[in-house]
This record gives C-alpha cells, structure tokens and sequence, in this order.
C-alpha cells in the first residue's frame, strides 16, 4: 500500500495533487511530448524543486543544450543553477548520447558513482531516445533488444542507488522514434504525457498521466502554464471528480436570510446554507445591483465574507457604481469580508481559472459567492462542454462546502422571456431561481421580481414590483404599485411573453359571435 511518506513529492504547483500526493519512491517517470511542450522544464523543475523544498539533491544529464545555456535559461524562472553547482547540491552533465551509451555499459557506471558522490536522490536525463543510434531503416531486431537491455540497465542502477528518475522523450511520427519510445514507455513506472493544442488562433498546454505504477491518480488532460519567473503550473481539470468521505453537507444544512429584505419576503424568511441561486433578467434590469447588495448585507448583517468573480467590469468600476447606490464595498473589501476576483476572458484557461476561484475561495474562507456574468463564460470559452462542465463542478464544489452561492445569467430577449436557462438545462441543479423582468405598462418600464422556484422554502408566487435606489433593491409596498383592473387571463393576448396585452371587446360580445 502507497503511502504519504513512501511518495516522492515532484514540488512542479499542481503536478502533486494529480498524482494524489506524489511518485512512488525509486520509480522511473518518462516525460513525452512534441517539441516545445515543456518536457525539459519539467525536467528540470524537478530536479531543481527536489534541492530547494526537499534537501534532495539532483543529476541533470543533456546531450545538446551546454551547462552555460541551461544555467542562463533557468535564470529565467527564478531558479540559480550556479549556485546549487557551487554547493555541491546539483550536478550538470554534458555529454554525447555515445560517451554515455558505453559508460552505461560499463561495470562500474561513472554516472551513478557522479550521483552517489553528491548524495543524488534524484536524476534528470534530457533526451532518452538519442541513446539510440538515428537509422534511416526500421530499428532492427538486433539493436531494439540492444537498446531494450541498455534502458533495463539503466534502470536497475537507478533503482538499486534508490534514485527516482525522470528521462524525457520527443514524440515523432519517425518509425525508428516510435519503437523507442513506445519500448522506454513500457519500461518505464510513470508516463506523462504533454501537449500544446491549437484551436483558432488560441494555444493551450495540457498534460495527462497516462499510467503510474502502484499509485492512483487522476486521469485525463489537465492544463499546463509556463509563466516566467515562477515555472511550471498544473491545473486540474474541471470535470475531474472530487474524493469525499463525509456525507453530503446540504444534507443537514439549515436555512438562513439573505439579508435583502426583499427576497427574504419573498422567499419566506432566506434560503438553505449551501444552496445554488440563479438570478436571471435581461441587461439593466437589476441582477448586478441585487448581488452587490446581497454580498454587501450579508457581510456586514450576517458577518458571512463574500466573494464576487467577474469577466466584465473591473472592481474599480464595481466599486464605484455600488457607491452612488449608498453601498459601500470599499469599507467591507478593507476588513476582509468582501472579495472580487476579475480576470479577462481573453484566452481564458477554464481549469485555470477554477483553480484559482476555488483557492480563492478556501484561502479567505468565502461563504457567500456570486458569479456576475455566467454568460461571459459561454462567450469566453469556444468548447459549450467545458462552459457545461464549470458550472457543474462548482456547484458540486459550492455544496461540499455549505457555500451559498449566487449566479447572474443574461437572458437575450428584452421582452417575451420564453426562456430562462442558459444554453445548457440546469433548472434542476440549482435550488432556487428568481426571474427579474422589464415590464412595460403604457409607455412606461417597471422592474418585476418572481420567484419561480425555492427548494424546502414557502415562498410568494407572485410577481412583484421593485425600484432601485439608495440601498440597492426595494419591493414596491402592494398598495402603491401600478395595478390593473383584476380581470381574467382570458382578457388578455400574449401572457407568456410578460407585456400581456388586453383585448378591447366585450367577452359577451365575443361569445355571441361564436
């Protein structure tokens, strides 16, 4: 059984918690990809993590890039090459894939006694498959068995030294290179694998686990990001499920009020913990105003910190529009109960950003958290799966943690709402659903409020008229609003499309013609 300490921790940000912890101690990991995926930098960063947060020192052996190159390119990331050789904790080997084909070969590898002089607990070989001979025939029989037996060699020295290396390889469609890479594939523990897609115009990076011995880990195509200065990230993707061992928190959740006296009457004094709301209106109506106020009064009325994500307006535009409603969100942002995370939906990187919502989240304990905008992430993201999939995973991830949450969707159509879901049915995943309409009675617009579904709550089934002022939403007391005469649904045209209109003749009238 695999064990926490048993693990070799890689230290790359991410990679550990795909592996669910880290690499089985002495195991070999190949690293594949086309060029210019990132397989030296992983291999490098993990050599170089393995010194810095681990005390483990490490072997880099290249055949093409000289000490010189590869010191000045890791400068880049932040990390002093130089100054671990100095320190005897690295070691950097320049040699040819020949030299070190017959120094391997040798009964006594100078490489591992390198290693064993520096107290190497980890090994980087850049390049695997130039160990074997470029031919421009297929690979004969002869040299795959010899170059089989070489790997096997290799591996067995890594393995009686106790070191847990990592060999990369550059994927080809070359025939000589497909035989050895499938063949060191096979040896080896751990496969990675790392990819640079293209779709349109936009690059992303993915890696994927595609096996490792004596461990689980999550499975499919996670996002990889190179960012300079800091190195390599990885982020989980999205749709990977998270393991639980306690029962479902909603399960045993209680309710509480908003804090906006206007839903708490409607929906009948507040909502469960842990519940998932979808505010849905046409642009103007209201949506963003109502949520600033709900994280504003649940802040300061309910002491519960809030978070606002938005891929639309800056939090200084935020921050400003809610100040001329009498709203300070400044005071509450300075005290640590409010939160807004903005981050543009150019090129956005959906697991990315999950990622770094959900460490947001959990960083600053968030319990209030609205989403300002779920249309801009269908307009950000090309693929409708993985719009589907975010919304999905956080809500999965919103109930797990008793985090009341709130999304703000864009219906399209100005008036006739004949719909109110997004373009993908979520109705029955989120709990409550409150529709914010623009009503046009006579040659005036009035803002309406109904609540079309509250799960575990008694609430009004009507629609309601509401201003906005200072303060943010107020319910239009019922004695002073715009009413018609109280006539039958039959009296009117077009109901559904919420600017019904009413018939002129005498129902009587109409009968008698029929």
């Amino acid at each position: 059984m695999v064990t926490e300490s048993s693990l070799v921790k890689t230290g790359v940000e991410g990679l550990d918690a795909i592996l669910l912890g880290g690499i089985p101690k002495t195991n070999v990991i190949m690293v594949q990809g086309a060029a210019g995926t990132g397989k030296s930098l992983l291999g490098m960063e993990f050599i170089y993590r393995g010194i810095t947060l681990y005390n483990e020192p490490g072997l880099i052996v290249v055949f093409e890039a000289t000490p010189d190159k590869l010191v000045r390119d890791t400068a880049a990331f932040g990390w002093n090459f130089a100054e671990l050789e100095q320190q005897n904790k690295l070691k950097i080997v320049f040699t040819s894939p020949q030299v070190l084909e017959v120094e391997l070969r040798s009964p006594d590898s100078l490489l591992l006694e390198t290693a064993a002089e520096i107290g190497a607990q980890r090994i980087f070989i850049d390049g695997i498959g130039l160990l074997r001979p470029i031919l421009n025939n297929p690979l004969p029989v002869s040299e795959a068995i010899s170059f089989r037996e070489l790997l096997q060699q290799l591996l067995e020295g890594l393995n009686r030294e106790n070191l847990t290396g990592m060999f990369s390889q550059e994927m080809s469609t070359n025939r000589d290179s497909q035989n050895t890479l499938e063949m060191a594939a096979f040896l080896t523990d751990t496969l990675i694998e790392l990819t640079h897609d293209r779709a349109s115009r936009l690059g992303h990076r993915g890696l994927e686990v595609v096996k490792s011995r004596g461990q689980n880990f999550v499975s499919g195509k996670h996002t990889l990001r190179i960012t300079g200065g800091k190195g390599i990230e990885v982020f989980r993707r999205v749709q990977a499920p998270f393991e639980r061992v306690l029962p479902q928190p909603t399960s045993i959740a209680k309710r509480s009020v908003i804090g906006v006296q206007a839903l708490d009457d409607l929906i009948g004094g507040g909502i469960y913990d842990g519940s998932t709301t979808m505010v849905v209106g046409v642009s103007g109506v209201g949506k963003t105003v109502l949520g600033t106020q709900l994280l504003h009064e649940g802040a300061v009325k309910e002491e519960k910190r809030g978070l606002l994500v938005s891929l639309d307006e800056h939090p200084a535009q935020i921050i400003r529009n809610a100040e001329t409603l009498g709203i300070d969100l400044q005071a509450q942002i300075d005290a640590g109960r409010l939160h807004i995370l903005y981050e543009s939906p150019q090129e956005l990187e959906i697991d990315a950003h999950y990622a770094k919502l959900t460490r947001t989240i959990e960083e600053n304990d968030i319990q209030r958290l609205l989403i300002d905008g779920v249309t801009s992430y269908s307009t950000a993201l090309e693929d409708q799966r993985s719009y589907r999939d975010f919304f999905h995973a956080l809500v999965a991830f919103s109930k797990g943690r008793l985090m009341t949450t709130f999304f703000n969707y864009e219906n399209p159509e100005l008036f006739g709402l004949s719909t109110y879901m997004p373009e993908f049915p979520v109705s029955s995943i989120v709990d409550n659903i409150i529709v914010l309409s623009l009503v046009e009675l006579g040659n005036t617009l009035h803002r309406s409020i109904a609540v079309v579904k509250a799960r575990g709550c008694k609430h009004e089934f009507d629609t309601r008229e509401f201003t906005i002022g200072k303060g943010g939403m107020t319910l239009v007391p019922l004695d002073q609003s715009v009413t018609l005469p109280a006539l039958a649904l039959e009296s009117y045209s077009s109901v559904m499309s919420r600017a019904p209109t009413r018939h002129t003749f005498k129902r009587a009238a109409a009968a008698g013609e029929r």
